[in-house]
């Protein structure tokens, strides 16, 4: 096509900088609008602070789409949640002893769409004629509605769905804390209002790939945060304040929250212990949404999060579970620094320079005492992680380019259905 015009319709924007998801939008903009892609940008339900970052990262605000103050979801939708809700008080109530089954806290395709924004979009498109849309999230999808089929139709996943709060249970979170959760049927609906799938890593693009049956084109769109190798700091001050620092930067997401808990209380005692001299260094929303031991320092919401990673020696990521890219990772490998992390953590990634991967307590508090005892290697794997980082990114872009000269799907009925 030669109209490079791009709409892209997203829920989230290019900030706070310690979240992963809003890090790789950030990226993902950046990529679209190097391949030549002019960038016009509707945000769904952004704060005023996303919104002043993200018309930085693109060439047009077009439009705001905003839940109306008092909005009432469709009929079908909250009888649907009452009929949902009553069953799953009934079954505690008739059977108090049994598991709750994976479909806790699903909920409908639609509920995170208000009916009037699909008229809202119909008049971007009558206004705009693109013929390309990129759609975050597939809670988001029923956007494609208002889009012929001469448009190409891109979702960009970020993550699986299916049976999410079942998964959130098993790390033994509250269910108030629980997210975003749908049964496959909706998950596969919400993929087949698209023509490509972009998925976060390959796990889950061959799930989307199953899940529709192979009847749409999937790409895998991960490592697109580029490298930019910090230099290393000298540590300031005297005894304990010239310690290497391990890092930490995070949201206050409760899977964060799980993992740094299970570090603190399982594995950097066993480090102090067999003698680790370093500092644990926090920084990001998780700061205010925890309790720490006095000995950890706390940063709370960094500028940028270069101010984390050019203080640290390496960082940790030790999140026991979840979905998507761990965009944590990554970004570590991005700004020159080693990482160690859990099998969670590299989920969707082949072994990479620079990442250690422990399974356990007692092998995470080997690997970070073998860094504490050994700056060089630690500095050297850093540099190596940005280098491998680089390849990856670039294999990622080709297949961003792929997705996006992708030919419409012609249907034979309804995309919203």
């Amino acid at each position: 096509m030669t109209d490079r015009r791009l709409l892209v319709i997203s829920r989230i924007g290019v900030g706070p900088p310690y979240a992963g998801n809003r890090s790789r939008m950030a990226a993902l903009l950046d990529d679209l609008r190097a391949l030549g892609f002019e960038l016009h940008f509707a945000g769904v339900d952004l704060s005023a602070e996303e919104k002043r970052e993200t018309i930085k990262a693109v060439d047009r605000w077009i439009h705001d789409f905003v839940w109306p103050p008092g909005g009432r979801r469709p009929l079908a939708a909250r009888i649907r949640q009452r009929l949902a809700g009553a069953w799953q008080r009934l079954r505690r109530r008739c059977w108090p002893g049994r598991e709750p089954g994976p479909s806790i806290g699903n909920r409908p395709l639609d509920d995170w769409f208000h009916p009037s924004w699909l008229a809202e979009a119909r008049r971007l498109q009558r206004a705009g004629q693109y013929r390309r849309v990129l759609v975050s999230y597939v809670i988001h999808s029923a956007f494609f509605e208002a889009f012929d089929s001469s448009c190409l139709k891109i979702l960009d996943c970020h993550d699986v769905f299916t049976d999410r709060n079942a998964m959130l249970q098993k790390a033994q979170l509250d269910p108030q804390e629980f997210w975003i959760s749908l049964n496959p049927g909706d998950e596969r609906r919400g993929l087949r209002r698209s023509d490509v799938i972009l998925g976060i890593q390959e796990r889950e693009s061959s799930y989307f790939q199953r899940l529709t049956h192979g009847r749409r084109v999937v790409r895998t769109v991960g490592h697109i945060i580029p490298s930019d190798p910090l230099p290393f700091s000298e540590p300031q001050g005297f005894g304990e304040a010239l310690a290497p620092v391990v890092g930490y930067l995070a949201s206050a997401n409760p899977l964060n929250r799980v993992g740094l808990r299970w570090f603190l209380e399982e594995v950097w005692p066993l480090v102090r212990a067999r003698g680790g001299v370093g500092r644990l260094v926090v920084a990001g929303g998780i700061c205010g949404a925890m309790s720490f031991p006095e000995e950890v320092q706390l940063l709370g919401i960094v500028p940028s999060p270069r101010v984390i990673y050019q203080l640290s020696l390496f960082m940790i990521n030790p999140m026991l579970s979840g979905t998507g890219l761990k965009i944590k990772t990554v970004e570590a490998m991005a700004h020159g620094r080693a990482i160690v992390t859990t099998p969670a953590g590299v989920e969707g990634m082949a072994l990479a320079p620079g990442v250690s991967v422990a399974g356990t307590a007692d092998d995470f508090a080997a690997a970070v005492l073998a860094y504490l005892r050994d700056p060089v290697a630690a500095r050297n794997a850093g540099v190596a992680a940005a280098e491998h980082l680089g390849g990856l990114r670039h294999q990622a872009r080709e297949a961003l380019l792929e997705a996006l000269d992708t030919p419409p799907v012609q249907r034979f009925r309804p995309a919203f259905r």
